[in-house]
């Protein structure tokens, strides 16, 4: 079935259709884009991808410098034959382009710009799948990928994260995201679609309030799946009303994405669904990718690409820095030390040869407190806990010395927690004043996505 083939027959009856039950056309719809991406991500290889993943976690560490080396030099070298971006770029540098540091570092602005002119010329973009990052500030960037490099990227996600938790290719399993299916003044349930196709439970995120959380618990009873993936922001709002409702729903794994796990965030999440809490981060932009695994401690999959921690000098004591990251793994569409415009930590470490641990990421470089005396906030740990009972919390910075917090409380919310909240900032940043505001909801940004530090000013 192809929709976008159907003759006005056709039409007729699925208009009778939506009219007796709209539902049932959703998901009809939503399994019809479920067997085309399933058909795409996976096929009868997916098995022999996934244990080459598995397989590598064993080398030791000459093994993975050989082979990310190896990978390496091929993606720079067709990069600069292929590209036409970068072979514009290498036919007036006379530097090595062996060598990484010598390329340029580029921007989302910078594709924006000629996203053309990053596809490799030996493939037609019309033949490409093509994807995109919603953009958190609005600034959507497509991505262009060869069928080849999406299986992988599936196989990968497969071997590093849902099999560490024992949760299988085919198992049913729920997403809470930003896509509407639904009417957003919607009241009433389903605040959700089925797609049979992937087994998938797709959760609107929009609809998350205290007046619907039953409702959200009483689908995933009826479906039953395996796993939740999804914003860490939406996640912890459902499981924190569920936590104060007892609530439970027992799942093999809920894995976040899209934003950071905070600790006061996972300890909640696990407590209402009886299972670990996996934080993940990666791009749609694919230049890198890393995952928690049931040690506890989060891993790079260097088959994702390479990365590099710049400017450490200027954050956080030179603890934090600039994420650029070089993509090995999509062939249509490279991106050669790309600015992922997240901050990360340095500690990171490859001592075994095992995959190394990658350091904590904090979300948008865009996110960070600048106070007058230069010093550059980011870690706001310990300023929202779960004892406090919010449902959300904001620190916007207006001004040098002037923020506001705002707040959406939970059921056992105490007016006294204000003041806990407020001292606890002034305590990380000094002698500021600090507004705090009581709000229903908090905003999100474009792409669905929640801010925890946001500044409004051009410090």
């Amino acid at each position: 079935c192809k929709l976008c083939y159907l003759e006005k027959r056709d039409i007729k009856i699925l208009n009778t259709l939506y009219n007796n039950s709209p539902y049932l056309l959703k998901c009809l719809m939503a399994s019809t884009k479920g067997a085309y991406l399933k058909n795409i991500r996976y096929d009868s290889t997916t098995p022999q991808r996934i244990e080459k993943y598995i397989e590598r976690e064993s080398w030791n560490k000459k093994q993975w410098h050989e082979w990310v080396d190896s990978k390496l030099n091929e993606t720079l070298y067709n990069a600069r034959e292929y590209v036409p971006f970068y072979q514009k770029y290498w036919s007036e540098c006379e530097k090595s382009y062996e060598e990484l540091k010598n390329w340029p570092i580029i921007t989302k602005q910078k594709i924006n710009e000629f996203p053309d002119l990053f596809i490799d010329a030996r493939f037609k973009k019309s033949q490409l799948y093509h994807d995109h990052t919603s953009g958190t500030t609005g600034t959507p960037l497509d991505i262009y990928l060869d069928y080849d490099s999406v299986k992988e990227q599936y196989a990968l996600f497969e071997a590093r994260v849902k099999q560490k938790y024992n949760i299988e290719l085919d198992e049913t399993w729920a997403i809470i995201g930003a896509q509407r299916v639904t009417d957003v003044n919607r009241k009433t349930p389903p605040f959700w679609v089925y797609n049979y196709a992937s087994c998938q439970l797709y959760l609107s995120s929009l609809h998350i309030a205290e007046w619907s959380v039953t409702d959200y618990v009483n689908a995933l009873v009826k479906y039953q799946p395996k796993c939740m993936i999804g914003y860490t922001n939406s996640i912890y709002q459902l499981a924190l009303v569920m936590k104060e409702r007892n609530q439970v729903f027992k799942l093999k794994a809920v894995i976040t994405n899209a934003e950071p796990l905070y600790e006061y965030q996972e300890k909640i999440i696990a407590e209402a669904f009886e299972c670990p809490v996996v934080e993940t981060y990666g791009q749609a932009e694919l230049v890198s990718f890393a995952s928690r695994f049931p040690d506890g401690k989060i891993y790079e999959s260097l088959e994702m690409g390479v990365t590099e921690i710049i400017d450490i000098d200027q954050y956080e004591d030179g603890e934090y820095g600039r994420l650029i990251a070089t993509g090995m793994l999509n062939k249509a569409m490279p991106l050669i030390r790309y600015d992922t415009n997240d901050l990360i930590s340095n500690a990171k470490s490859h001592e075994d040869g095992s995959l190394p641990e990658y350091g904590k990421i904090l979300g948008r470089r865009d996110d960070v407190i600048i106070l007058e005396d230069g010093r550059k906030i980011i870690q706001i740990d310990g300023i929202f806990t779960s004892e406090l009972n919010i449902l959300q919390g904001q620190i916007i910075q207006e001004d040098y010395t002037e923020f506001t917090i705002k707040l959406v409380p939970a059921l056992n919310w105490r007016d006294e927690n204000k003041h806990i909240i407020r001292n606890s900032l002034i305590q990380r940043l000094g002698d500021v004043d600090i507004k705090i505001e009581i709000c229903n909801e908090i905003e999100k940004t474009w792409a669905g996505k929640f801010r925890v530090i946001k500044s409004n000013c051009s410090c």
